[in-house]
């Protein structure tokens, strides 16, 4: 969400990307001919771009074949949108912290957290890495809201959080079996990502060596440190 939110600052309308980590070569020049085909229609270059990418697969000799990504999007960064979804999620982080005293509140909300595997889910993965941290927003979202330990309001304030940021999705195609990264699943991976570490070690790993996912707009403008809080 962070980069997202970036980008729109930037003006910056469509973002196509992989919340995970794309592997090389990348994105396939075929995106070119569905960019071309699709100028006057967002959504339909959306899609035949998520198809492309999805689609592919690369010849890596002895290795086998392998797709460039085991998860791809089309987000709509149209600013009100993006707006509209640090509102929505200002309000939830607000309320959980409020709440986070009361009996039982705090380990629901670290349990669902904990669920959720950030998306770093290869195996060749340190656990120094910032990414361990970086969990599927909408997933994170749709557990709170379905969570009946929590009261009402913040089941309300999920499920509004959860469907703000689905409304930047244009287009979406995942993987729950991508085998370069040992079948690993991420059927969960619709849509951004947000900084949400479950530990104390978890909270800008590297940022001693300048990678910060802390300091920037997006993490102020939603309170993220008070649902950090809560969570590590």
């Amino acid at each position: 969400m962070g980069f997202a939110d970036a980008l729109s600052d930037a003006g910056v309308r469509y973002l196509a990307a992989s919340p995970e980590t794309m592997l090389a070569p990348g994105v396939p020049s075929d995106v070119a001919h569905a960019i071309a085909a699709h100028q006057n229609d967002p959504k339909a270059m959306a899609k035949a771009v998520v198809n492309d990418v999805m689609r592919t697969t690369y010849d890596a000799g002895d290795f086998g074949g392998f797709g460039p990504a085991a998860a791809f999007d089309v987000l709509d960064l149209d600013p009100a949108k993006i707006r509209a979804a640090e509102a929505s999620i200002k309000r939830l982080n607000d309320d959980v912290a409020a709440e986070a005293g009361r009996l039982g509140v705090r380990a629901a909300v670290r349990d669902d957290a904990r669920g959720i595997a950030g998306l770093v889910r290869f195996p060749a993965a340190s656990k120094d890495m910032p990414w361990h941290a970086d969990r599927p927003a909408i997933a994170f979202y749709d557990r709170l809201a379905g969570d009946g330990r929590l009261d009402n309001r913040l089941q309300a304030d999920a499920k509004a959080a959860s469907q703000a940021v689905r409304d930047l999705v244009i287009s979406h195609r995942e993987s729950d079996n991508f085998q370069p990264f040992h079948s690993a699943d991420y059927s969960d991976a619709v849509g951004p990502t947000v900084h949400l570490p479950t530990s104390r070690a978890q909270i800008d790993p590297w940022a001693s060596d300048g990678v910060c996912e802390t300091d920037n707009d997006f993490y102020k403008a939603t309170d993220e440190a008070a649902m950090t809080r809560v969570l590590a």
